[in-house]
């Protein structure tokens, strides 16, 4: 592999879609750089990213709270933020430890538990599942902030070794019943609703002035169990933290873990003797997250045939990659005011294209902040099915269209046509085309496509104009993401 097509793949795994307008940003770094840059992001500011109050703020002055308020403000996020893999890394905790708004219905909580997902994203394992466990989102999911002494709530301590660490199969009923005394003492604060006086908007923007947040984790020493508990054959006097340490150290948890983050990244059913390999550096980098991901863009198994292009897309890959790919990313980041106030709302400036986003990604099996169940999304090859190629086909023609002042979400891509492909061959045009998309034709589907474009009158008439570009690329686009090759990355 040269090093572009190494760049490629860095993008495609460990950001949100290569293309060329992503690899000019990175192929001047080299390989080395590239990684660096896309692990190391705190080194690189995260772009013009508005805050969640700019989304819960209505056109009317007036606040709206739920939870798709909060999706809407990490779809912007993703399509924007110049630090990719910081998001691609909150996704996969977000499948990990997934709670859905259809019960944490106050858009606050689960803005809370994204960015507590978001801060520890690539640093310890350890203290990520703590954190999370005690997020207000965390403690209303699984029921926490109704366990009390003498009658603990068992829904956290059974799912905490289920699903974010062990696996079933790896502790006893008995074990869920001690587990869940380690996690007395946790609750729920509203301060919006504590506060007497003034309206909710009144309330909010005290919020916003003072800092104070809308809802808040609560630790009540006195409502601890501090005896000794008995789990996994060890007995000593846990709490929530100590216990959580416990299992996140534990072999079995590291072998989840490690298989988990490598299929995500890599490929599916890696062998015993790779698994063995990153188990080893998972322990060695104390369960951080950047060492282990380091240690992957570096090995073979990354750089193998079978991991190069062969992840099926899932709707983030799609239709985030695509926005980017097609220069949204700088038109919707251009039609916000960088001096805008938090009492600004963001449905003006981008609720049509995140709006679209959202609808999209739900038709093809990916609600953001609402996972169908406590185990998440199925990865891979679930992503495709009759329906859902449908509308990965449809959505080239909200990329294409017109969409009031602001144009098409891809006019920066449809300009670039109109001033450099006029006088252009339709095989160099669809060269040129599929280079800004990251896809790789056979040459007997390039030539399909090329006379697509001639029976649109050749790259001169296709590409005349803006409208005509509009026309042109929504027929050459169907029929250029119907292809298998373009759902994989």
């Amino acid at each position: 592999m040269v090093a572009e097509q190494k760049v490629s793949h860095l993008l495609r795994r460990f950001g949100l879609g290569a293309g060329r307008m992503e690899l000019d940003k990175y192929l001047p770094l080299g390989v080395e750089g590239t990684i660096d840059r896309l692990i190391n992001y705190e080194k690189v500011p995260v772009g013009p990213t508005p805050q969640v109050w700019e989304w819960y703020v209505q056109q009317d002055g007036k606040y709206g709270l739920d939870p798709t308020r909060v999706r809407s403000w990490w779809h912007y996020r993703m399509v924007t933020t110049d630090r990719p893999l910081e998001e691609k890394l909150t996704l996969f905790w977000h499948n990990h430890f997934a709670i859905s708004g259809s019960k944490c219905d106050f858009g606050p909580l689960m803005h809370t538990y994204l960015d507590v997902l978001r801060e520890n994203a690539s640093g310890s394992f350890s203290t990520l599942l703590f954190e999370v466990s005690k997020t207000p989102a965390m403690l209303k999911w699984l029921d926490t902030d109704q366990s009390v002494p003498g009658h603990p709530n068992e829904n956290f301590a059974r799912e905490v070794m289920e699903l974010f660490t062990l696996g079933i199969g790896n502790y006893t009923e008995k074990d869920v019943q001690e587990a869940s005394r380690c996690l007395l003492g946790w609750s729920l604060r509203y301060p919006i609703y504590e506060r007497l006086g003034g309206d909710q908007n009144q309330k909010i923007q005290g919020a916003m002035e003072f800092g104070w947040p809308l809802v808040a984790s609560s630790f009540s020493p006195e409502m601890r169990d501090f005896g000794h508990k008995t789990i996994l054959g060890k007995t000593a006097a846990y709490d929530a933290e100590s216990f959580m340490k416990m299992l996140a150290y534990h072999p079995i948890t590291a072998k989840r873990m490690v298989t988990k983050l490598f299929s995500y990244f890599a490929y599916d059913y890696p062998s015993p003797a790779t698994v063995d390999k990153f188990v080893k550096i998972w322990f060695k980098g104390d369960l951080k997250i950047k060492p282990f991901l380091t240690a992957m863009a570096h090995s073979n198994e990354f750089w193998s045939d079978q991991c190069v292009g062969t992840r099926v897309k899932s709707p983030v890959d799609f239709c985030v990659g695509q926005l980017r790919q097609v220069g949204a990313s700088t038109s919707l980041a251009a039609r916000r005011d960088v001096h805008a106030l938090p009492t600004q709302s963001m449905l003006p400036v981008a609720g049509d294209e995140i709006g679209q986003l959202g609808r999209t990604m739900r038709n093809q099996g990916m609600d953001l902040l609402f996972p169908f169940d406590v185990s998440g999304w199925k990865w891979g090859s679930a992503w495709l099915t009759t329906a859902t190629m449908l509308e990965r086909i449809r959505w080239q023609d909200f990329l294409f269209s017109p969409r009031g002042k602001a144009g098409a979400p891809a006019k920066l891509l449809m300009e670039h046509l109109v001033a450099e492909h006029a006088n252009k061959t339709s095989a160099e045009s669809i060269a040129g085309i599929l280079d800004a998309f990251d896809v790789d034709l056979p040459k007997a589907k390039r030539d399909i496509l090329a006379k697509e474009l001639d029976a649109l009158g050749t790259p001169k008439k296709a590409f005349a104009n803006m409208n005509q570009a509009s026309v042109s690329m929504r027929k050459l686009s169907k029929v250029l993401f119907a292809s298998p090759e373009a759902q994989f990355c």
